[in-house]
């Protein structure tokens, strides 16, 4: 009777898994930000998703290599990334960051990575983080990650599987309003 009580308690605590929704530096250390960065990808390739926007004020010209990485195994796929260029260990930073993602989105464009790549710089106070799919459906993907993507297995945080399509939908104008107020890196360059 004990075996079959400690048997359903475990099989009832792994029906809710999802290893979408974990801190990830508890499941290992930093040799599993692949596995991690798998996950990511079989979430937004399984639903075939082909607009992805990522909100992150921290995000880096370096992590631009985890994008890569994560997302680029579908042709034709579109990314839009909204940053602050901010930089949490050096706020002396931004014309350094500028220059860098202005040479990385022509490398990206250069190779064809994505159909689309383009990094706004928001002016409107922004914190949470997000990978969400543009494509948006009761399934639709749409991750908060409690710290930057630079930041991740460096300290204890969270990726957390969003369900609710209420706040899906309010993430996306979050996106919409940092586009509105800021402007797209190339943008500087070009004069316009």
């Amino acid at each position: 009777m004990n075996s079959w009580k400690e048997r359903k308690k475990k099989l009832s605590t792994s029906l809710d898994y999802d290893p979408l929704t974990t801190i990830p530096m508890i499941e290992g250390g930093s040799d599993n930000l692949t596995v991690m960065q798998a996950r990511i990808r079989n979430e937004f390739d399984r639903l075939d998703c082909k607009r992805i926007t990522i909100i992150d004020q921290y995000f880096l010209p370096s992590d631009i290599d985890f994008i890569i990485h994560t997302f680029a195994s579908l042709h034709g796929r579109k990314i839009r990334i909204l940053t602050k260029l901010a930089d949490p260990k050096n706020v002396e930073q931004k014309q350094t960051h500028e220059s860098n993602f202005k040479e990385a989105i022509k490398q990206v464009e250069k190779k064809g990575i994505f159909s689309e790549f383009k990094i706004y710089k928001a002016n409107i106070p922004i914190h949470d983080r997000y990978f969400i799919s543009e494509d948006l459906s009761t399934n639709s993907p749409c991750l908060s990650l409690g710290t930057s993507i630079n930041m991740l297995f460096q300290s204890y945080s969270c990726i957390i599987k969003i369900e609710n399509n209420s706040f899906k939908r309010q993430v996306l104008k979050l996106a919409d309003l940092c586009i509105q107020s800021g402007n797209e890196i190339r943008e500087w360059e070009d004069g316009r």
